[in-house]
């Protein structure tokens, strides 16, 4: 053995040196391969998700331009699919293709007939949910109801803005009848002095404040640059620049429903900033995502489990209208045109000719306000209209055609008589009847009316806005309502045939009631059952035009989830 001259140390005492490094260049070389393949794996997994998340985005577009064309097609075709309320069978975890020719063959040419296949088209379709495999991309359409003094409600389907109330209605009310307008504002829960004041003051045409409103004065005192609109906002985000509305009450109380409001995201637990730096996206399995990952509790807190507060973007709306056709999408009858010939023409067939011929008395003679005593009495068969006939005297509404009288009067030889109204609303079919007097008629010119209030939808504290109805009125017509099967509440005669008004209130009340309007809410969730990113939109769509478009959408991904994320997969149930 060789030996170290200086120390005396043997060389071969060093051979384990060599060991040490190459163990430390395997370290490295082996931290190397591991960085590189977590690096490549991040990689691919931000690959897998960018991929995920634009397929998630498509199929929200997908579902989207599913409802555009559903909410477009006229209304006997969508209740042939049944119906845009509460339908799970189209609305619940449902894959993107094949609405569109089921609705061809479900409904034909526009009719409200329902074919053999256009049956066995419609089960396929409904089968296909639960036949799809879990990679398939689906979408839920889902909608809240909150009743007064009750839990909160989930349903799959569409909601009518005519629900609402509309504000361009409220300060029309306002305007006609001072201080109605206010009133109808500070019955809706949350509702103050201040923000009715405000909003009031935000829409009226002057530069006066009320008591304890704010005008322009106001935001320069405060240091704020917004001046008051003096007209309806175009959408209700507007609404955050009126004095006493923060985001919370507009919007409510759900995580990150505040920076979505102003434009802006949060990040919580479970959701991801999107690649692109766009929507949240939520990466977990759907059967692994809870109520947490939401920013929420699924406790006595939940918005689900009460309805004491109600943001204001669920009371109020900016956009309610409806088209004034008639099921099958024809244009409805003006029974105040002055052409009674084309009101005869248009209504034959569609409405009982004793009815119609007493509409045209009615545009002929005027209503009777009293009766004298004395005069003989003939049904409307035995009386007929003049040839020369001019409807000078307008309806105000249908209503004026229910248990009403016209007072024929004498002419030459022939004496004054009484003619009663074919439509007495004790009759048994006088639900059905004035329902075909109004899919088939209106008093209005048209074709589109703004901001009437669906008798089918809206809630109690909506109802109790609308002047002349009493807080007890409106309890009792939605008590009435959940008695009723959805072809009975079609009838806008319901509330006088369950007693909830008489009909003289009854007609005070009718020119602002519609039984379902042509702009619709909804929240649109796209998910995938192994996972991926879950999207959620708020989307109202207008058919009221004639053509279905989307005037309003809101990122709601990151807002606090109100129903358990398992009940959005379809079941056998839905299945009819």
């Amino acid at each position: 053995m060789k030996t170290c001259v200086d120390c005396g140390h043997g060389w071969d005492d060093r051979r384990g040196v060599v060991l040490i490094v190459v163990l430390v260049l395997v370290v490295m070389l082996s931290l190397a391969g591991f960085g590189f393949l977590s690096a490549m794996s991040t990689e691919y997994e931000a690959a897998r998700l960018n991929g995920a998340l634009l397929q998630a985005r498509q199929t929200l577009v997908s579902a989207e331009t599913q409802l555009l064309w559903l909410t477009g097609q006229p209304r006997i075709r969508r209740e042939v699919l049944g119906g845009l309320y509460n339908n799970p069978g189209l609305f619940r975890g449902r894959p993107v293709e094949g609405l569109q020719a089921v609705g061809t063959e479900a409904g034909v040419a526009g009719q409200g007939l329902t074919t053999a296949a256009g049956s066995a088209a419609i089960g396929q379709f409904q089968s296909g949910a639960l036949l799809a495999g879990p990679e398939t991309w689906r979408f839920s359409v889902v909608s809240i109801d909150r009743p007064v003094g009750g839990a909160a409600v989930q349903r799959f389907g569409l909601t009518s803005e005519s629900a609402k109330l509309h504000l361009g209605t409220v300060l029309r009310w306002e305007q006609t009848r001072p201080d109605s307008g206010r009133q109808a504002l500070l019955r809706l829960p949350g509702m103050t002095d201040v923000i009715a004041d405000s909003l009031l003051d935000w829409m009226d045409a002057d530069d006066v404040p009320r008591a304890q409103g704010a005008e322009s004065e106001y935001y320069q005192t405060q240091g704020s640059s917004v001046r008051p609109l003096n007209a309806v906002p175009a959408s209700l985000q507007d609404l955050l620049a009126v004095r006493g509305i923060s985001a919370q009450l507009l919007y409510g109380t759900g995580a990150g429903a505040a920076a979505t409001a102003a434009g802006t995201g949060n990040e919580a637990s479970g959701l991801l900033s999107s690649p692109e730096g766009g929507d949240p996206v939520v990466t977990q399995p759907l059967a692994e995502l809870t109520a947490e990952t939401f920013g929420t509790a699924n406790d006595a807190d939940s918005a689900l489990q009460t309805a004491a507060t109600r943001p204001l973007c669920e009371l109020l709306t900016v956009w309610s209208a409806e088209r004034l056709v008639q099921p099958d999408g024809a244009l409805r009858v003006n029974l105040n045109q002055p052409n009674l010939s084309a009101v005869r023409s248009g209504l034959q067939g569609r409405v009982p000719e004793a009815v119609v011929q007493y509409a045209l008395l009615v545009r002929s003679y005027g209503l009777a306000a009293t009766i004298p005593a004395g005069l003989p009495e003939q049904s409307v068969g035995e009386v007929s209209v003049p040839a020369n006939a001019v409807g000078a005297l307008p309806l105000k509404s249908l209503g004026d055609l229910v248990d009403s009288a016209v007072v024929i009067p004498a002419v030459g030889t022939r004496v004054a008589i009484v003619v009663r109204s074919p439509l007495q609303s004790a009759q048994a079919d006088s639900d059905l009847t004035f329902r075909q007097l109004q899919d088939a008629a209106c008093v209005e010119a048209g074709p589109v009316i703004a901001g009437r209030i669906s008798l089918q939808e809206s809630g109690e504290e909506v109802l109790r806005s609308v002047p002349g109805v009493t807080a007890e009125q409106a309890a009792g017509l939605v008590a009435q309502r959940a008695r009723l099967q959805p072809f009975e509440r079609r009838s806008l005669l319901w509330p006088v045939r369950a007693g909830v008004f008489t009909v003289e209130q009854w007609r005070a009340v009718l020119p602002e009631l519609t039984d379902v309007g042509d702009v619709f809410q909804a929240e649109l969730i796209v998910f995938r059952a192994v996972g991926g990113p879950l999207l959620r939109r708020k989307l109202i769509l207008d058919t009221a035009a004639g053509t279905a478009k989307r005037v309003y959408w809101r990122n709601v991904t990151d807002e606090r989830l109100e129903f358990g994320l398992e009940s959005l997969a379809a079941r056998s149930e839905d299945v009819k």
